[in-house]
């Protein structure tokens, strides 16, 4: 799609260098450490996010390009595979852990404080209640067992 209708621009496909950076830095993300972490709370699991984290603001910042997002002001792949799990997992993770996620990560706190305002997240994100509410659940049984 991104060929066909965007000329290849999210997925870089003009820029081999940029494509593989932004390959990377979506290679690099797991969510399930996220999914962990949140049904068990700190310990392991929280160190494991932090692994994930770290990794991934190594790479905006050695690899990325002033400005919010990896390729600076360009939006590309990378902000739209990770930003949705970003979002979902700041909100779910304040509510549920009382954990400031991205506290220690200011290049991915840029990225995704950027996306969050594009009309195109506005209109897809719902408000974050949804999320707490929809997560319950997993919460729950998880503390149970």
């Amino acid at each position: 799609l991104d060929s066909k209708f965007n000329h290849g621009n999210l997925h870089q496909s003009s820029d081999p260098q940029a494509a593989s950076v932004v390959q990377l830095a979506t290679a690099k993300f797991e969510a399930r450490p996220f999914y962990v972490y949140l049904q068990v709370g700190g310990g392991r699991a929280e160190a494991d996010v932090r692994d994930v984290l770290t990794e991934l603001e190594t790479i905006y910042s050695q690899h990325g390009k002033e400005g919010p997002y990896l390729l600076g002001g360009t939006l590309s792949s990378a902000e739209i595979n990770l930003v949705p799990f970003f979002f979902r997992f700041n909100v779910l993770l304040k509510h549920y852990r009382k954990v400031d996620l991205f506290a220690d990560y200011p290049r991915l706190k840029a990225a995704l404080d950027a996306a969050v305002v594009r009309p195109a997240f506005q209109k897809t994100a719902r408000e974050p209640q949804y999320y707490i509410d929809a997560y319950a659940g997993l919460v729950s049984r998880a503390a149970t067992r």
